[in-house]
């Protein structure tokens, strides 16, 4: 864990884990969608589509 991610929301955490708890739990779809532009961590980006997914069903 680096020093910024005390101040970084969870969902832009350096540790990809807890990246990825932070998009199970997260509602905006819009947010999911950067993630899924963004992230490096192809687990990352899948866990982003997948809840991207529950939200829209």
């Amino acid at each position: 864990m680096g020093f910024k991610d005390l101040f970084l929301p969870k969902i832009a955490h350096s540790n990809p884990e807890v990246r990825k708890k932070a998009i199970l739990k997260e509602n905006n779809p819009e947010l999911l969608k950067r993630v899924i532009e963004n992230d490096s961590n192809p687990d990352v980006v899948e866990t982003a589509k997948k809840r991207l997914k529950e939200l829209k069903a």
